[in-house]
């Protein structure tokens, strides 16, 4: 039987022909295939990218405690000083001691390379004291984020940057650091193993991810201050300066008319 098609009415063009059914499920499979391959391949790069920017750290110990606690969860940064940076003082980091590479510990920086650090422990709290790049003055390192009096009779420091029975002023080498727990009297750190090459820092700490009540960032920082010897050498000049001035307009006063 033949079939014959219907003519299109004067003035209109013939409508196209359907696409058959099978054929049309077939590309909206193929587009939802293709949509999830998508999904995957953008996940998967993301993987990647965190996985090599991002770490957790599990706190183990309380050589931190005043800031961290011990078995706080942290998010830390492999990347931080991958491009250009370097670590600065009071940055929290994950570390492999030198003396034992096989173990990650966590600590702060302290001093930087080409500072001039010693600690003097003999007039009963101990204090870290800081040439910034090994100029000026001596600056006393104030530290708000210690938990308790530090009461060991530290001192620092010998060539390899470990502690010494006498207060000894050294020079942080080229391209090492000197870290210290923030729980001064129970820590393992520098005073034990010495400086820690930049390779050995192998992340920052930035954030607490657990527990939930302590989320949030890790604290404030150290900052340098003059030490009260210097204070006191910059204002007896002054106060000198002053008091003859005094004594100048006092005797001005006291003059007879001419």
């Amino acid at each position: 039987m033949t079939q014959i098609s219907s003519p299109s009415p004067p003035g209109q063009e013939a409508a196209p022909a359907g696409v058959p059914a099978g054929k049309g499920r077939r590309s909206r499979r193929s587009a939802w295939v293709r949509d999830i391959l998508e999904v995957l391949l953008i996940a998967f790069i993301l993987y990647l990218v965190i996985w090599n920017a991002l770490q957790t750290v599990r706190v183990d110990g309380t050589s931190m405690v005043g800031t961290l606690q011990d078995q706080d969860l942290l998010l830390a940064s492999k990347v931080s000083y991958d491009f250009g940076g370097n670590p600065q003082r009071g940055d929290i980091v994950i570390l492999e001691p030198p003396t034992d590479p096989s173990r990650d510990f966590i600590k702060r920086v302290i001093g930087l390379p080409g500072d001039v650090l010693e600690i003097d422990g003999s007039h009963g709290r101990p204090e870290v004291l800081i040439k910034p790049g090994g100029q000026g003055q001596f600056q006393v390192l104030q530290e708000p984020y210690l938990p308790t009096a530090w009461t060991t009779q530290d001192f620092c420091c010998r060539p390899d940057g470990t502690a010494s029975a006498t207060a000894q002023p050294i020079t942080i080498p080229s391209g090492k650091y000197w870290v210290m727990g923030d729980n001064r009297n129970f820590s393992s750190d520098s005073r034990s193993f010495g400086f820690v090459p930049r390779k050995n820092i192998l992340a920052k700490a930035f954030l607490r991810i657990w527990p939930l009540g302590h989320f949030g960032g890790l604290g404030s920082g150290p900052s340098l201050v003059a030490s009260p010897q210097q204070a006191t050498a910059l204002f007896l000049p002054a106060g000198g300066v002053v008091f003859l001035e005094v004594l100048r307009r006092r005797q001005r006063r006291r003059a007879p008319p001419a």
